[in-house]
C-alpha cells in the first residue's frame, strides 16, 4: 500500500491542492474497501491541514460510511472502527461552526458508542 502522506507532503510544497487531486484519483482506482478507507482518511487529513474543514469532514464521514458498510465485520467492530472518523468529522464541523451537521454527527457518534457498549 502507498504512503499517502508522502503524496500530500510533495503536493503541499507545490501549493497543497495537487495532493488532494492525486489522492482522489487513487481513491477512484481502488476496489477494496480498506484501501478506499485509507484514501478517504488521507484526503480528509490533507483538507484538514489546509484548514478546509468542510471538505475534510465529508471525507472523514465517507471513510466512516465505508467502514460501516463492510460486510465482513461484526456490527460492534464496524461501530468501533468508524467512531474515530466520525469524531474527526465532528471536530471539523465544530471548527466550521456548522451546527446542523455537528448535531447530526453527534447523534451518529452517540449511536456508534451505544453499539460498541452493547457488544
Amino acid at each position: 500500500m502507498r504512503d499517502f502522506s508522502e503524496g500530500f507532503r510533495v503536493g503541499k510544497m507545490r501549493s497543497g491542492n495537487p495532493a488532494v487531486y492525486i489522492l482522489k484519483d487513487q481513491f477512484e482506482k481502488f476496489s477494496s474497501s480498506p484501501q478506499k478507507v485509507d484514501a478517504c482518511e488521507s484526503i480528509a487529513s490533507c483538507f484538514y491541514q489546509l484548514e478546509q474543514y468542510e471538505d475534510a469532514a465529508g471525507w472523514f464521514e465517507t471513510a466512516g460510511r465505508l467502514i460501516l458498510s463492510e460486510p465482513t465485520l461484526t456490527p460492534a467492530i464496524k461501530a468501533l472502527s468508524a467512531l474515530g472518523d466520525y469524531e474527526k468529522a465532528l471536530d471539523c464541523y465544530r471548527r466550521e461552526d456548522d451546527e446542523e451537521r455537528f448535531t447530526e454527527c453527534s447523534t451518529l457518534i452517540h449511536e456508534l458508542k451505544r453499539a460498541c457498549a452493547s457488544a
